[in-house]
């Protein structure tokens, strides 16, 4: 069974290059390419910082599950410290049945033990949208808002 265990700048390289295997997946190309040098550098910058949480699914070096949340007050209530999902990934062939279910959890206890009040999480129309949304609702949580995206150049 993989271990749950909080991100190191070591795991930056097998973030970006399985947030590939997403990027892909999530038909973005034609929006924006996906650059794994600048992912790494991203990663190694936000790793360790006290408004980032990172977490990886780890079975013996191989990544199964990672997710990250990003920490700030709400831009109107500065009391209220909001984490909203930067990204959240599972191996859909993995044969740990629930294991980024159980990542996703542990992000939000992190969250809760970092002082947030609120977590956003999205998910994307064209993998598995109906399904997340039931696996959201399972868990607390209600929808929010919509998103949209088109390419301006």
């Amino acid at each position: 069974m993989p271990v749950i265990r909080h991100a190191t700048i070591e795991d930056a390289e097998q973030i970006a290059i399985l947030g590939a295997r997403f990027h892909e997946q999530a038909s973005w190309s034609d929006i924006f390419a996906y650059n794994i040098s600048d992912c790494v550098a991203s990663l190694e910058h936000f790793i360790g910082q006290p408004n980032f949480i990172c977490m990886v699914a780890d079975e013996e070096g191989k990544f199964v599950s990672f997710g990250s949340l990003v920490m700030a007050p709400l831009y109107f209530n500065h009391l209220h410290i909001s984490a909203e999902e930067l990204f959240w990934w599972a191996d859909p062939k993995s044969p740990h049945i629930g294991v980024g279910r159980k990542l996703k959890k542990a992000l939000d206890q992190e969250a809760l033990n970092r002082g947030a009040s609120s977590i956003q999480m999205k998910s994307i129309d064209l993998l598995n949208g109906d399904r997340m949304a039931k696996l959201y609702a399972r868990d607390g949580y209600r929808p929010s808002e919509h998103s949209f995206i088109k390419r301006l150049v």
